[in-house]
């Protein structure tokens, strides 16, 4: 444990950035330890609620928000919103502070597994994250704490609680000299989530305060959030998309997406022409990522894309590189058809592309990819 903990990259940062960071994480430990008052018997069961179900919602859906993450892992500094102020937000407005980070952490390592994605692993970040969380969750306990109304004090602690969140992120970021990043925290398409989240948490508390047992209801709206998301990123469209991935990078999203989505093809093109790499940008194929494999071809992701429509698309694809004098061998696969993991479809394609490169001839045959 303490080997792992001394590998983490925070400690070859700037002396700066670290001492930011563990400030945070103290802060938001000496919030939640400070507050230890009277706790009644209605506020353990409304903590067992909400931990349970932030532990539901997050064994639910951890496939989904692996593929949301890892369909953004090329397009860093990028923020990643969830779902986690839920149920911390639900806990600040209506439990003690002792017990609303108690149920904060256990969110937090509920929904760990959802972010342990290759190349993003990084315990340190989490737990900063989570202590921020704990700090929003202080912010909106105190302003519950106030003798207002309680439309207004609810209104008051989303506020709060999404200032100091935001706060956090950004003295993370400034500390850490990545200021082109805050340009980040301007910008509404960041917050969507986090403000839709809230809606949903303050929707709970109000069904708690009707009955405990109405918070269930809350759990399928999350669900239902977390699956919009994953489509809006699924389906994200940006200039990002005409530059092909790495093919480390392209593996790890494909792996994600093809194991989240119980539809999705991969279409394999046995040339990285950068006339190739336009040709399918141009042709809008709802492609979520192009990846270069080796030297000499391209792999591409069809996010919710049945096998019909993936070898229409091939045939396409086909006519198109041939119009435009590419000389190239165009491949798909597809899931369930053809297997259930992008393992499984890469070799059905590449398997398809060898099989095409012998029908042609010995004039056409498949360059190596190493």
């Amino acid at each position: 444990m303490l080997k792992a903990v001394s590998a983490w990259s925070l400690w070859r940062t700037s002396p700066c950035a670290v001492i930011v960071i563990l400030a945070v994480d103290l802060a938001a430990a000496a919030a939640a330890l400070v507050s230890v008052g009277a706790i009644q018997q209605t506020d353990l069961w409304t903590a067992v609620l909400l931990a349970s179900l932030s532990i539901v919602y997050s064994r639910f859906t951890v496939s989904w928000e692996r593929a949301r993450r890892a369909l953004r892992q090329e397009k860093l500094p990028t923020l990643y919103p969830n779902l986690l102020a839920t149920w911390a937000f639900a806990a600040a407005v209506l439990l003690p502070l002792s017990l609303a980070a108690a149920v904060i952490a256990l969110a937090a390592l509920a929904e760990w597994p959802a972010r342990n994605i290759a190349g993003q692993a990084t315990p340190y970040r989490y737990i900063y994250s989570t202590a921020g969380a704990i700090l929003a969750a202080t912010a909106a306990n105190a302003c519950m704490a106030l003798d207002l109304a309680e439309p207004l004090a609810l209104a008051l602690a989303a506020a709060g609680y999404m200032l100091v969140g935001m706060a956090a992120v950004a003295l993370a970021m400034v500390s850490a000299g990545q200021y082109k990043a805050l340009g980040l925290l301007v910008k509404a398409e960041s917050h969507k989530l986090e403000v839709l989240t809230i809606a949903l948490a303050t929707a709970q508390v109000q069904l708690i305060n009707l009955h405990i047992p109405l918070a269930w209801l809350s759990l399928p709206a999350a669900i239902v959030i977390q699956r919009w998301a994953v489509q809006s990123d699924l389906h994200l469209s940006d200039d990002t998309t005409i530059r092909p991935m790495t093919e480390g990078a392209w593996l790890t999203v494909a792996r994600e997406v093809v194991a989240a989505c119980p539809v999705t093809a991969i279409m394999r093109i046995d040339t990285a022409d950068p006339a190739a790499v336009s040709l399918v940008a141009r042709m809008q194929v709802g492609c979520d990522a192009i990846g270069a494999m080796g030297r000499s071809g391209l792999a591409i992701l069809l996010a919710d894309c049945p096998g019909t429509n993936a070898e229409a698309l091939a045939m396409r694809m086909r006519t198109a590189l041939s119009q435009q004098g590419i000389p190239a061998l165009v491949a798909v696969a597809a899931k369930p058809r053809d297997g259930q993991s992008s393992a499984d479809l890469l070799a059905v394609s590449e398997a398809e592309l060898i099989t095409r490169a012998a029908a042609q001839g010995p004039s056409k045959s498949l360059r190596p990819e190493a």
